[in-house]
């Protein structure tokens, strides 16, 4: 048994005569690591014989000879393949999506500024809505409330104090007709002539009670009878009588459209006033009324974006005129070859620090060969790579007079000059010819055209970087690759393959860029985040490779 923390312990293999007992320490960091993610007992002996088996086998390997030349022809083929590929369908893409952005967002004939100016120019389309609904007599608002509150609307016409249907009609022929009929059960019950009213039936009973009383049955009766009469004008019916008639006076006065002070008529100027406020709020007449300020408020707020969006052509259209002037100076500038190694040199020691390489712009400084500073950046590969201080060249150019032999002349200079064991040539895309291929190799130089104002070529540079790394590696080791980083690399390749094949169906969704505007970014992104993938995953089997023992030299 192996112990993760150290602890040796024998473990005899009773079962198998033909078994080799081992009393093993481990004191490798990472092998303690990835044992102890294992349980201990079975399970970690089990993953400590396998990972055993596979450092004998890849031992047992490493020991044979790999041809080199059948390596480096595969991966000549492979490159050049590659380089075919990502030219083609890197330039019909670059043609294909700028033809596509101006369709859309030129400022002059684009389909984004036309219709955004249809919908807020004067009489354009926000413009009439709002006319329709909030503008003139013949709106929607002002339709809708004639409709529910003018002279002709059913509540207009039930609060009139000259409709024969109106609430104060309704209100007296009600109380009129209450009082009638007050007044005539009042009278019947006190009435002698109808045998079943209150004053019979109390006469009757008196009556047949006590005959000795008579006399003062009478004097009583007549007594009541005065209390009762209409004639006697202090009598209790008389008082009931004159209450009555003044409550209804009141009633009547209150509703009465000749009396100033009556609720009816109070009722009327509140209804009225109310009227008044609600039209004066909503007329366009008035410039203080609450529609015509929120009118004011909306014209604004759309003039001001107006304005705003007509600023902000403006200023983008200066900053583009400027920059363009810029750029065109720089280009006819003397000085604009040197922005160009500079913008390089950037890239590179960006790209220097996340590989743990060492990375000098040394284009102002004399190499080996007298008085020539051919080689404007060397990258020198970390202590921690397959070939500590080997070094890759690059030279960079932004001139027309420069043709691919010129290039290879240059670069070989360029490595002689700075003891470099690989040379990367680097065209500007404003100056590089037209027929020049992004990507090609040839021996252990690399000649590639980079656009320094579009980020999406710097997938060139990063794997010219990761390129240049692996021949260094081959130049420096020529060590024995194992099938296993060959499956690696393979797949790799059919990774990039893949990538190339989105290409097309970019293509097709560029044609109907409308309704697939999302899925081109959306591919877009993602083929550019799986080609880093590639390219790191290269740069992942390049330094795997200092794991192997070293075999020996082709």
């Amino acid at each position: 048994m192996i112990m993760a923390d150290g602890e040796p312990e024998l473990v005899p293999d009773a079962q198998s005569p033909a078994g080799q007992h081992l009393h093993l320490f481990v004191e490798d960091p990472e092998i303690v690591a990835e044992l102890r993610r294992h349980a201990e007992g079975a399970d970690r002996d089990r993953y400590a014989l396998a990972a055993l088996r596979l450092g004998v086998l890849a031992l047992r390997l490493a020991n044979g000879h790999v041809d080199a030349a059948v390596v480096r022809d595969a991966q000549r083929e492979l490159l050049s393949s590659l380089r075919d590929i990502l030219t083609e369908r890197g330039g019909q893409l670059a043609s294909e999506l700028g033809n596509s952005l101006a369709r859309y967002f030129d400022p002059k004939s684009g389909f984004f500024p036309q219709r955004l100016e249809a919908l807020l120019k004067d009489g354009g389309e926000l413009d009439r809505f709002l006319r329709s609904h909030l503008g003139s007599n013949e709106s929607t608002l002002v339709r809708t409330l004639s409709a529910h509150m003018g002279e002709n609307s059913p509540i207009f016409k039930l609060l009139s104090p000259t409709e024969a249907g109106g609430l104060k009609a309704q209100i007296a022929e009600t109380l009129a007709a209450a009082l009638d009929e007050q007044r005539r059960l009042v009278l019947r019950e006190f009435s002698l002539d109808v045998k079943d009213s209150a004053l019979s039936r109390l006469v009757g009973e008196i009556g047949s009670s006590q005959g000795q009383l008579k006399a003062d049955v009478k004097g009583q009766v007549d007594a009541v009878a005065r209390e009762f009469s209409l004639d006697q004008p202090d009598s209790a019916l008389s008082r009931l009588v004159a209450k009555l008639e003044a409550a209804q006076r009141a009633i009547a006065e209150e509703f009465s459209a000749d009396n100033d002070l009556s609720a009816l008529n109070r009722l009327t100027r509140l209804l009225q006033n109310t009227s008044q406020e609600i039209g004066r709020n909503l007329s366009l007449d008035n410039d203080m009324s609450a529609l015509s300020r929120l009118r004011r408020e909306l014209l604004g707020t759309i003039d001001d974006m107006v304005r705003k969006n007509h600023e902000f052509q403006m200023e983008l259209r200066t900053t583009l005129v400027e920059l363009k002037a810029r750029r065109e100076e720089a280009a006819r500038s003397t000085r604009h070859g040197t922005a160009f190694e500079a913008e390089l040199g950037e890239l590179l020691s960006v790209e220097a620090q996340r590989l743990g390489d060492v990375h000098r712009a040394t284009g102002t400084a004399v190499g080996l060969i007298k008085a020539c500073k051919t080689g404007d950046h060397v990258t020198q590969l970390g202590l921690e790579s397959s070939a500590p201080g080997a070094k890759i060249v690059w030279e960079a150019k932004e001139d027309k007079k420069y043709d691919l032999t010129h290039a290879l002349e240059e670069i070989d200079t360029a490595r002689k000059n700075r003891e470099a064991q690989v040379g990367i040539f680097v065209f500007s895309k404003k100056t590089a010819a037209a027929d020049l291929q992004p990507f090609g190799r040839y021996a252990n130089d690399i000649v590639i055209v980079w656009d320094a104002d579009d980020p999406a070529t710097d997938i060139y540079v990063k794997a010219a970087y990761s390129v240049g790394r692996a021949l260094c590696i081959r130049t420096r080791e020529r060590e024995s690759r194992s099938e296993e980083s060959l499956r690696n690399l393979e797949q790799t390749t059919r990774a990039v393959e893949k990538q190339i094949q989105h290409l097309d169906q970019i293509k097709t969704w560029s044609e109907t860029i409308r309704g697939h505007g999302e899925k081109i970014a959306d591919r877009a992104g993602k083929m550019r985040d799986d080609l880093l993938k590639d390219v790191e995953r290269l740069d992942r089997e390049l330094a795997a490779l200092n794991m192997l023992p070293p075999g020996n030299a082709a």
